[in-house]
């Protein structure tokens, strides 16, 4: 019966899609924008030979957040167990970048949350593509998906088959270069907000969004948001946003960017010092450190909740 059902819901899916004009299709509560075109001024940029150190900078970049994420989720897993009750910082709810139900995305930040994601999605995605097209991998499809056809959900990059052929430094550069380029979008967003030119300083901003669930206040109004300005709150959320998207793709979780990195990282380390690594030791690393890093997570979250 759910096969069916399940059948009959992709046939539908497939109809809809073919009624559409060619950019748009549409997924489980999800549109999405799209192409199969190449540029060629995107072509003509991944192939400056810069681009192979800079995707080698981020190779570095993600094996540092991949083990400091580790480090500052076993860190707010611990500081959870310990606390007897739970704040918002605890609650599940608040863990969804949806302006007006996470408490700390109020309505009025919507326009620079928005903003934040779509930023976080495009130059990550970006990433992966340019290094897809430095190696002369293919891009088949690209485009942004957006959640009941408004919130940016995420950005995607499609490489076609050859990219299975890549060596294994190119796979390292495309899967570690996307968290990279939000770690660089964060640093000149906070950059921006330690300026002159911002209303106010990184730790005013944090406070604002942030520091009511720690003294026990009211989450931020549409008057506080608006006091930031709109440059401070702009920045603050492209920082923060891009942050988190590097740590949360940096983490060693088996479909991630991280647990790719990991898996590569293994095997080119396993031959470069002769190291005999079978596909099951490889695969029980990969699988051990994704069981980990989700515990810790849900730990972090829920840790006020859990029968501990």
């Amino acid at each position: 019966m759910i096969a069916s059902l399940r059948a009959r819901l992709d046939a539908l899916e497939a109809r809809v899609n073919d009624a559409l004009p060619g950019p748009v299709k549409v997924g489980f509560l999800t549109l999405y924008l799209f192409s199969t075109a190449s540029a060629d001024r995107f072509d003509a940029l991944a192939s400056r030979p810069a681009w192979d150190r800079w995707a080698d900078a981020g190779v570095a970049t993600l094996l540092t957040l991949q083990v400091g994420g580790m480090a500052l989720v076993a860190g707010a897993a611990r500081q959870a167990l310990g606390r007897t009750r739970a704040t918002a910082l605890n609650d599940p709810v608040n863990t969804v970048a949806l302006p007006g139900v996470n408490e700390f995305m109020p309505l009025a930040a919507a326009p620079y949350v928005v903003a934040g994601l779509v930023v976080a999605t495009v130059v990550h995605e970006a990433g992966h593509a340019l290094v897809c097209r430095r190696a002369n991998v293919a891009v088949t499809e690209w485009g942004v998906a957006l959640l009941f056809g408004v919130l940016p959900l995420a950005a995607y990059v499609l490489p076609d088959e050859t990219i299975d052929d890549a060596s294994v430094r190119t796979k390292l550069r495309m899967y570690a270069v996307g968290a990279f380029h939000n770690v660089v979008v964060a640093v000149v967003a906070l950059a921006v907000l330690a300026s002159p030119l911002s209303a106010g300083s990184p730790l005013s901003a944090y406070l604002t969004y942030f520091g009511w669930a720690l003294t026990g206040g009211s989450p931020p109004t549409a008057a506080t948001v608006a006091s930031l300005g709109v440059l401070t709150n702009l920045a603050f959320w492209l920082a923060l946003l891009n942050a988190n998207f590097a740590l949360l793709n940096a983490l060693p979780v088996s479909v991630f960017d991280g647990g790719r990195v990991l898996a590569l990282a293994l095997r080119a380390s396993a031959d470069r010092f002769g190291v005999p690594l079978s596909p099951l030791a490889e695969s029980a690393v990969v699988h051990g450190a994704s069981l980990l890093a989700v515990a810790l997570v849900v730990v972090a979250v829920l840790g006020p909740a859990l029968p501990v």
